[in-house]
């Protein structure tokens, strides 16, 4: 349970935030100044004082919105229905859900959860695109949907110029709206296309914009500094009055170091289209002094003003005679590794005090790999949308089927996973031709070819989902087999090195539904949110965490290893390519400055001669900083 803040120890600003019911507010907080506990406070003094009053309160991720809905009941002492704290994409997937048959969507909607069926989309599109004689066409479709999910972002009308684009390609226009038609036609959407097509339902049907704007009266928005165009351009259509009740949350050390450019034309388009109130929270970013000295260095590269050094909380002293910032060169990415795991032996550190934060995946692959080499416990933090080891991928595909009989999508993926985990080849068209002698579901079909081909005969899993999906809909079943010995043994016999992982993210994401919507929730219900939330692999106790930089953001660790601080490695060879005031070098320098920030009492950076058999120079953020 979260440990809540007495009121009593609210200062001024904060209790005048806690208590605020008199139009637009923006709160201005650093990191650890209390800002999520009082905007739960907020919410919940609004529901005490108001019986009728109606909240939707958005944020950026799941973690932070589940925080946000404890964080509530803890203060007003129940769940209500009054009150909808989501992401982005949560809220408009439901409204999709209830209103979504505007513009041509189905309630059942599918959400594509893997990078191979947004190909399958494009492929669509790119055939009955016309001939394209434009040399600059990417040949390359992943880039192609980098392209299609920028114009999704910057909410790009489907008509005209491109603004982002110094000249508009003739074919962006058709591409972009066969990507959204396709999309529609096929009942699918992703999750770069969610909001956007809610915008364009709001847009479409003002009836519907309207009634959405009864439905919330009081809104929420947490990590404001995140936002993109689609996400602002949806507030302005559920908020549309300058006097509204909304109340806007702002990371100020994130919003010195992230907003230039666009998104500080975005916050003065915020302070033009509300009558906004401003309050400021005091800083309390915990670490030394020391670093927040280097840190001001780096960022005096960027337009952005320092952090003062004054209003730092008191922090915790290492326990050794390390210094607090170190600066070390070797020869190898392996020795860069080693020196660390026998650095943290050597002082005695507790796992959990401890992490490695680098630029890319390949660089913390290598580093995990040393760690346990050495015989520590160390962990590869990674956020992903889809579950994919194949006996989880098996269930989870079963559990769709079951919900859409008949959806060729979901078949297929079955298929694919049934052949990664045991390498018997199901066909899709054979499935297809057994649906018709079975009434049609493809889940039935599939168990009868499955049952009959398969080499195991007495195959445990193909059991489950019989009893439990067929003979009888009871999925709960399913997710209890996971828990049991049973499973364990499954697992063991394909040698499955993922699945453990995966298995207790699904279990987590599970007690997260069942604590938002019961331990009753419908198969269809339970699916939607699933697939909607991101699925964080979740690290045991006392282990060393690794995480790539983007994920350092609000995160606090006494020892802090920043690895990789070589030019071409971090920053990185793209923000490199351009001026060195570009905004990809800028936004660099901000990643660079959450990471070190990161540390409460010692901060390592350390870099390699060479790094995948490529020589490297140091990276200029260090002379940036001073440290070379």
């Amino acid at each position: 349970m979260i440990k809540l803040i007495d009121y009593k120890d609210l200062n001024l600003n904060q209790r005048s935030a806690a208590n605020w019911s008199n139009g637009p507010l923006l709160v201005l907080a650093g990191p650890d100044s209390g800002k999520t506990e009082v905007l739960a406070l907020s919410i919940a003094n609004l529901l005490k004082e108001n019986p009728k009053a109606s909240v939707l309160g958005l944020t950026y991720t799941d973690t932070a919105a589940a925080e946000m809905r404890e964080r509530v009941e803890q203060r007003y002492g129940k769940s209500t229905w009054r009150v909808r704290l989501q992401t982005f994409n949560q809220f408009a997937a439901q409204t999709l859900r209830q209103h979504g048959s505007h513009i041509g969507l189905r309630s059942n909607f599918l959400i594509l959860n893997s990078h191979e069926d947004r190909i399958m989309i494009l492929d669509r599109v790119l055939q009955n695109l016309p001939n394209i004689s434009d040399p600059d066409f990417p040949d390359d479709p992943n880039n192609l949907l980098r392209l299609i999910d920028r114009l999704f972002t910057d909410s790009y009308s489907g008509n005209g110029k491109f603004s982002i684009l110094p000249t508009t390609p003739s074919w962006i226009q058709p591409l972009f709206n066969g990507y959204c038609e396709t999309l529609i036609n096929t009942n699918r959407v992703d999750f770069r296309s969610l909001v956007y097509l809610v915008n364009r339902l709001l847009i479409k049907k003002p009836a519907v914009a309207h009634l959405t704007q009864l439905t919330w009266k009081q809104i929420y928005v947490d990590e404001l500094q995140n936002i993109d165009q689609v996400e602002y351009d949806l507030l302005r259509l559920i908020s549309p009055e300058r006097n509204r009740q909304v109340f806007f949350v702002v990371d100020d050390v994130q919003l010195i170091y992230r907003w230039n450019g666009t998104h500080i034309q975005r916050l003065n388009n915020l302070q033009r289209d509300y009558r906004l109130h401003t309050l400021q929270f005091p800083e309390s970013i915990r670490c030394p002094p020391e670093i927040i000295r280097i840190a001001n260095r780096l960022t005096e590269n960027n337009e952005a003003k320092r952090v003062s050094e004054e209003s730092m909380e008191a922090f915790q002293q290492s326990c050794d005679s390390t210094p607090m910032v170190r600066c070390l060169n070797f020869a190898s990415l392996k020795e860069e590794a080693k020196f660390i795991g026998e650095d943290i032996q050597k002082r005695g550190l507790l796992h959990e005090d401890c992490a490695v934060f680098g630029r890319s995946n390949k660089l913390l692959h290598n580093t995990v790999r040393e760690l346990c080499n050495i015989g520590h416990e160390a962990f590869l933090f990674q956020k992903k949308r889809a579950l994919d080891s194949p006996l989880v991928s098996i269930l989870l595909e079963a559990l769709r089927l079951a919900n859409l009989p008949h959806n060729r999508v979901v078949l297929g993926r079955l298929c694919r996973a049934w052949y990664q985990l045991t390498g018997e080849m199901i066909k899709v068209t054979a499935v297809d031709a057994q649906a018709a002698l079975v009434g049609g579901n493809f889940l039935r079909a599939w168990l009868n070819i499955t049952n009959h081909v398969t080499a195991q005969k007495d195959n445990c899993l193909l059991q489950i989902i019989q009893n439990y999906l067929l003979d009888h809909l009871n999925f709960r079943q399913i997710i209890n087999w996971l828990k049991e010995d049973e499973c364990q043994s499954f697992k063991n016999q394909y040698m499955l090195e993922s699945t453990e992982e995966e298995i207790n993210t699904w279990l987590t994401l599970d007690q997260e539904i069942i604590a938002e919507h019961g331990i009753n929730v419908p198969l269809s219900t339970y699916l939607r949110e699933f697939d909607i939330t991101s699925k964080p692999s979740f690290p045991k106790e006392n282990v060393i965490r690794c995480m790539i930089i983007h994920q350092a953001r609000r995160l606090q660790f006494k020892h802090v290893y920043l690895i990789g601080m070589a030019q071409e490695i971090f920053p990185s060879s793209r923000a490199l390519q351009s001026d060195t005031n570009s905004q990809k070098l800028e936004e660099e320098r901000r990643n660079c400055f959450a990471s070190i920030t990161s540390a409460q009492n010692t901060l390592t950076l350390t870099r390699s001669e060479e790094y995948f058999g490529s020589p490297k120079q140091p990276s200029q953020f260090l002379k940036e900083m001073q440290l070379l």
